[in-house]
């Protein structure tokens, strides 16, 4: 389901995932308690629908039920997952209080309550190129995607057990080797030996003598020898950046990325 207001309009899914809702509009039932008709009334206003838009509609005012996974594309990407909820067959509501809006102002009341899973993983697939808001997956497009979502979780599990690693181990260099550490930092100059960043000439006395510590050798465990030739003194974003990757990126590396960009 796409929560886009327009081709290349505000995207509606940051509203949708706040509100617990899925929502879709369209300006001839805007005012249109749909709960109150039966399926395709009140013609007039129906008949003024593009095909497409019927049936995008139809399936969140007539079909959708609770227990019903539903799946949120924002562009490329399938970036979130939900059950719908609700006690009845139906689940769709109607938001009379109209707390769901577009910035320009315009209601997107037509609802079904969803619990949103919480971090879910951004996906990018492709899954058809028919201009539907709503569109039900057959089984094989499903289980393509349901496999698309495992694998990413467990790429994000091993990147966040990489990171937590690697900053595991920068712990306990710093704790293992103050001493040297300072004494590093004392004939630095308090530079990053990446950008020349100082924190204290830019922000004050409160960057005096601040600096990050990186340990240049991966720690294998147990105690191990360290000289100021393993130690790298480099600025936060730098330090961020050396870790975005695992072998964390080296010196040499990020000073030629800096100096690219």
């Amino acid at each position: 389901m796409s929560f886009r207001a327009g081709n290349h309009g505000y995207e509606m899914s940051y509203d949708c995932f706040r509100l617990g809702v899925a929502a879709i509009t369209y300006s001839p039932l805007e005012a249109t308690d749909l709960s109150k008709y039966q399926e395709g009334e009140p013609k007039k206003l129906w008949a003024q629908l593009e095909p497409t838009q019927k049936a995008s509609l139809r399936r969140v005012a007539y079909e959708m039920k609770a227990g019903d996974v539903i799946y949120v594309k924002r562009g490329p990407e399938i970036v979130g997952k939900g059950v719908v909820g609700g006690g009845s067959e139906r689940a769709y509501k109607f938001d009379s209080s109209g707390r769901l809006k577009s910035p320009d102002g315009f209601p997107w009341p037509h609802q079904v309550p969803v619990k949103w899973e919480a971090d879910f993983p951004p996906v990018k697939i492709f899954l058809g190129s028919e201009p539907l808001t709503v569109k039900e997956l057959s089984p094989d497009k499903l289980n393509l995607l349901e496999k698309a979502i495992g694998n990413a979780a467990q790429a994000n599990k091993q990147t966040e057990a990489l990171e937590g690693e690697a900053y595991s181990a920068e712990a306990v260099f710093r704790s293992r080797n103050r001493a040297l550490i300072e004494a590093k930092k004392v004939n630095s100059g308090y530079r990053c030996e990446v950008c020349g960043f100082n924190f204290e000439e830019k922000y004050g006395v409160i960057g005096r003598e601040y600096i990050v510590a990186h340990h240049l050798k991966l720690i294998a465990g147990g105690s191990s020898k360290t000289t100021l030739d393993d130690i790298a003194l480099v600025c936060a974003n730098c330090h961020a950046m050396i870790h975005t990757k695992n072998p964390p990126i080296s010196i040499e590396e990020m000073r030629e990325l800096v100096t690219q960009h």
